[in-house]
């Protein structure tokens, strides 16, 4: 509360009141006094007069003083002013009625959510509206929406369309929302009843700046706060996954928005839909870690942790990567071990295929000397490479029924392979006989290049656009080769070198398949591995024949109702798999494919038929999770239009009026002979 004038200078009036007490003082008795007979008979009569008005003089003094200061202060216009921040409905007639939708607004509380409230609270409003009173809707959470195209006087037309207003699990965008009243009010003065919660420690001070534009247009902005009291939410806010005991570690934090400490029962559901539960204790306000061991095997792709709230249910999950754990897809026989991992036949290719580690790496491949390769199962792996294995006579058959079955084989050459043992193993299912090796050129010369390949091969999609010169760089000196072969729809030669060498060839059995590439995968025969279209070669050849190939697709983190852009391969046609399974609604723009997800949870990217491209974890904004109130619409607006939210008591007609009554009180007493 504060005091003021409206005419300061005039408290100058004040000195006025010197004027009744220099009265007072100048009012003296005769000093010289000469004592007869009938002065001597009154003086007995003039102390009793004199005692009189020693009690009455001060209290006459007074109420001049305070007459005098009463009229000087009525004069200033002085006023006692305070905030209030629920301003007047001032009834402008053209109305324009903006309710929050975001997911904070599904809130609840005794009665039901905020949102009901707020709804019902706008209805009310609405009905309130004189005949002739045009009235408009907007709604917002992302993404702001003018629900009637002008303002309308059809007000039974606008309470259906705020009975329909339906919550969704989106922030909430108050510029936005603002921004689409101010188009409805067409740049003329009106009144906007902002129906909302407020939460967050963002939205509010994101929509200052339409806030001014809005009151310097002549608009007043009437904000109807809708909030619980006390706010209460439990969210998820992050998880992550690392490298730890058994397979990983998986951890979450949470917050905790209410006033008093709870203890919520989570779960994470991993990607294969293994669960695990956890408790965790949060602090009134405050937040909290969990930790919880991922079992050695798990599979790829994207998790959830689950949180119990019955406060707020819309950011109760959050969705999290998660790489496959334990048994690979990938079965990975090194021929020709070496002394050390360095010279090992593998060491390139195993870095290739899992080149960030544990911690990231979607593909783990089980590198095995060829005495380990017993029995091979589809069902454990899908792709074998075979890399410059001696003799595969010993588990031939397994091999042959592994690719009749749908798994795919991969073979490198190398000094220690020999054409007579593969084809007498591996003939059924080889795209064509293997002959002895060729050299292309000597060791101290330059190797022979590979013809970069064609774009229509859906090997090579993803290098269409800039990786498909990478290819040229690759050389090699000595190369297997293979008895003359007829191009079909079973044998493809996949990659040649300059000359026409076949540099990979594949031959499709059923559903499984088998890949030769003619060189080696270490340096022995070629530079490939030492090129920067090694690893993405690897990954692509592993995901293209049906291996888990989760560290070539991407992870994506994204935020419900906010634009996702991938770049895809030239022409390639990609599908976008929502939480449920079903196609998402995207568009390709230019390079990239775009979708605008519509609910939390796990997305899956992929070539229209063939393999993933990315996973897309998205989830509920964190900030929309803070159903605190940080900042009020009524505090920006008071800045800028004080007097909307002031209320002002004028105390210049009191002090009249007790200016009046002193006056009179004085002449009363001086009217009984007390003055």
């Amino acid at each position: 509360m504060t005091a003021g004038m409206a005419v300061p200078l005039a408290a100058a009036l004040g000195l006025l009141v010197a004027l009744p007490i220099i009265a007072h003082l100048t009012r003296r008795t005769p000093t010289d006094r000469v004592p007869f007979g009938a002065m001597l008979l009154i003086q007995r009569l003039m102390k009793r007069l004199r005692r009189r008005r020693s009690l009455k003089d001060p209290l006459l003094l007074l109420l001049r003083a305070l007459a005098v200061l009463a009229a000087a202060l009525a004069v200033t216009g002085p006023y006692v002013a305070w905030q209030d921040m629920t301003p007047d409905y001032a009834g402008s007639g053209r109305v324009v009625i903006v309710l929050d939708r975001s997911m904070s607004m599904s809130q609840q509380e005794a009665s039901g959510s905020l949102l009901a409230r707020a709804k019902g609270e706008a209805a009310a409003r609405v009905e309130a509206l004189p005949d002739g009173a045009v009235v408009g809707l907007v709604t917002f959470a992302a993404v702001a929406e003018a629900r009637t195209e002008v303002l309308t006087e059809d007000h039974d037309r606008v309470l259906a369309l705020i009975e329909a207003v339906e919550p969704t699990e989106a922030p909430g965008d108050l510029r936005g929302a603002l921004l689409e009243a101010r188009r409805l009010l067409g740049g003329e003065p009106g009144e906007l009843l902002v129906f909302s919660d407020e939460a967050g420690p963002t939205m509010v001070p994101a929509a200052a700046e339409e806030v001014e534009r809005l009151i310097t247009q002549g608009s007043t902005l009437l904000p109807v706060p809708i909030h619980a009291e006390p706010p209460r939410n439990v969210a998820v806010l992050g998880v992550t996954y690392g490298d730890g005991l058994e397979g990983g570690q998986v951890v979450l934090r949470a917050a905790n928005y209410g006033p008093e400490a709870v203890e919520v029962p989570c779960e994470v559901i991993l990607p294969d839909g293994a669960q695990i539960s956890v408790f965790v204790t949060l602090p009134a306000e405050g937040e909290a870690e969990a930790r919880v061991t991922v079992p050695r095997k798990a599979e790829g792709g994207v998790g959830v942790v689950r949180c119990e709230d019955t406060a707020l249910a819309g950011d109760d999950d959050r969705f999290f990567h998660m790489p496959s754990i334990g048994a690979s897809r990938v079965l990975v026989v090194d021929g020709d071990p070496g002394d050390s991992p360095v010279k090992s036949e593998v060491y390139f290719l195993e870095r290739a295929l899992a080149p960030w580690g544990g911690e990231h790496a979607g593909v783990l491949p089980d590198v095995i000397s060829p005495n380990g390769l017993t029995a091979v199962d589809p069902d454990t792996h899908r792709v074998v490479f075979l890399a410059n294995v001696p003799d595969p006579r010993p588990y031939g058959p397994q091999l042959r029924d592994f690719v009749r079955r749908g798994g795919s084989l991969v073979i490198a050459g190398g000094e220690n392979v020999t054409a007579e043992r593969y084809n007498e193993a591996l003939g059924p299912i080889l795209p064509s006989p293997i002959r002895q090796p060729r050299s292309l050129a000597d060791m101290g010369e330059e190797p022979v290049r590979v013809v970069p390949p064609e774009p229509s091969v859906e090997l090579f999609e993803p290098f269409v656009r800039s990786g498909r010169s990478g290819f040229s760089r690759i050389g090699a000196w000595r190369v297997l080769t293979l008895d003359p072969y007829a191009e079909s729809d079973e044998v493809h030669t996949l990659l040649r070198y300059e000359g026409g060498v076949p540099a990979m060839v594949e031959r499709t059995i059923g559903d499984g398949r088998v890949l030769v590439w003619t060189s080696t995968f270490d340096l022995g025969w070629s530079n490939l591995p030492l090129q920067a279209v090694f690893m993405p070669l690897m990954q692509r050849v592993v995901a293209t024949l049906g291996g888990d190939s989760g560290s070539r697709a991407e992870r994506i983190d994204a935020l419900l109702g906010e634009r996702v852009a991938f770049e895809v391969p030239e022409g390639a046609r990609v599908e976008v798999i929502g939480p449920d399974g079903a196609l998402a609604r995207s568009q390709l723009e230019g390079a990239q494919v775009v979708f605008v997800p519509e609910r939390a949870g796990g997305y899956t990217l992929r070539l229209e038929g063939g393999p993933v491209l990315a996973w897309a974890a998205v989830n509920t904004d964190p900030a929309e999770s803070d159903v605190r109130r940080t900042h009020t619409i009524a505090t920006i607006e008071a800045k800028w239009k004080p007097e909307l939210f002031e209320r002002r008591v004028e105390l210049g007609p009191a002090l009249l009026g007790a200016a009046l009554a002193l006056a009179l009180s004085v002449a009363a007493l001086a009217s009984r002979g007390t003055a």
